[in-house]
């Protein structure tokens, strides 16, 4: 790959670095995701035995907490994102993820003594905190190591590392359970089937921290297009950039919020809505859930390479029919009851999402200069961040409260929330497409 020779030996090791780093943590993440619902249900006395002993599990009951734990992981997040990209700005890149891997890992462990669901709030806040300091920043020190020309497939790999991750992390998790069956042995208690998996899962974590200490903080990455050289000459902060980047800007972000409150609806109750209607077992899920991942994580850097030979202006095509259709499946998948259908909506959702992250993260990267990028990146994940504190709130309510009502004429409240996060979703593509004009910013820059 030509981009390798651009930043040598830091290139190399920061994308491998990252890439590991991204794995890594979202296995365990996702992994603690798919035990997390049924350690609520547990505490709440709802699941009063073991999932394979039962024919119904009615998840339905447990959504608002478990939608909690979505707003409280969310909140932490929103409130120190914005935070960590400007001090990742003063301070380099590297101290605000290792901080916050470490706390990751330390988090995890603390799982295991949870017996009530305000500790349950307290770990996924400081679980919010950790991604805070590790997410936002972690991208921007991958765009600041590789060129233009490069980013998307850059981010590509970082995003394939991601989902993989999120492929092996629910069969992860199941793991986890099966050899906690074994370990405690029939005299535990349902709750401490579930507690039991975050200790193996804080000990698959520790690695992360190492892999974060050998990354390079190389600064800025070098720019190669027209307007490089006002970038560089540029001294302002957020607010003195040029009007046609601030309106970019603008787009992202509002998109941000949009896209936020619907993932956020919808993240809250996706595990209770497929325990409930598509699968039962921990082990079920976890396979469904992996199937998408695969699919979508192979389907990342073919698409990155084709987006890096693109124009702004194609790319940006490519970004609004890739939101749009990946929106209008996510309204679609509370009317699916088959196991089939249900795993092939969410594969191609899963596909989309894979060319719309790194586009989305490359097209932002090239709009201000390297040392603008990690408060660029902190905001961007803060308005979205904002958008998941209050979309869980909506879904959990919806369908803890109206899930198998008719609420609309032939719409339950178990379909009306993914119609509805559909909904928002797209609301936000054209915000995008109408506030980011590609040549505008170009030429912005070189009158800069």
């Amino acid at each position: 790959m030509r981009w390798r020779s651009w930043g040598k030996d830091t290139v190399a090791a920061n994308v491998a670095g990252l890439a590991l780093l991204s794995f890594i943590v979202a296995a365990g993440f996702s992994a603690g995701n798919l035990l997390l619902p049924y350690l609520v249900l547990a505490l709440e006395g709802i699941l009063k035995a073991l999932p394979e002993k039962l024919t119904m599990i009615n998840a339905s009951r447990a959504a608002i907490e478990v939608g909690g734990l979505v707003t409280a992981f969310m909140a932490a997040r929103a409130f120190v994102a914005a935070a960590s990209g400007w001090l990742s700005d003063k301070l380099g890149r590297k101290p605000l993820i290792v901080s916050g891997v470490m706390l990751y890992a330390a988090s995890t462990a603390l799982y295991y003594r949870a017996s009530s669901i305000p500790v349950l709030l307290l770990l996924r806040g400081i679980q919010g905190v950790s991604s805070a300091m590790t997410w936002p920043v972690a991208e921007t020190l991958l765009m600041d190591s590789v060129p233009p020309l490069a980013r998307t497939r850059a981010m590509s790999i970082y995003v394939v590392s991601f989902n993989l991750g999120n492929v092996v992390g629910p069969l992860l998790g199941s793991a986890a359970y099966a050899a906690a069956l074994r370990l405690l042995g029939p005299g535990m208690s349902v709750t401490e089937a579930f507690q039991a998996p975050f200790l193996l899962l804080a000990l698959l974590a520790a690695p992360a921290i190492p892999v974060a200490l050998m990354l390079r903080d190389p600064g800025a990455g070098k720019e190669h297009h027209a307007a490089s050289e006002a970038m560089r000459r540029f001294t302002g902060g957020l607010l003195e950039l040029p009007a046609a980047v601030k309106r970019a800007l603008k787009g992202f972000y509002a998109n941000a919020l949009l896209n936020g409150i619907a993932v956020g609806i919808v993240s809250s109750i996706l595990i209770l809505y497929i325990i409930q209607y598509i699968a039962r077992t921990p082990e079920a899920v976890g396979t469904l859930l992996a199937i998408p991942g695969f699919a979508g994580m192979l389907a990342a850097y073919p698409a990155a390479r084709r987006l890096d030979r693109m124009s702004d202006e194609a790319r940006l095509a490519v970004l609004v029919a890739s939101a749009t259709t990946s929106r209008l499946i996510l309204a679609s998948l509370g009317f699916i009851r088959s196991t089939l259908a249900f795993v092939a909506a969410l594969t191609a959702m899963n596909v989309l999402f894979n060319i719309l992250l790194p586009l989305m993260r490359s097209l932002e990267a090239g709009l201000v200069p390297s040392r603008l990028r990690g408060r660029v990146f902190g905001l961007h994940q803060a308005m979205f961040n904002i958008g998941m504190t209050i979309g869980p709130l909506i879904g959990s309510w919806i369908y803890e409260a109206y899930g198998s009502v008719e609420i609309l004429p032939g719409v339950t409240g178990a379909q009306a929330v993914f119609l509805l996060a559909g909904l928002l979703g797209l609301a936000g593509v054209p915000l995008i497409a109408l506030l980011y004009r590609p040549a505008a910013v170009r030429e912005a820059w070189e009158k800069g």
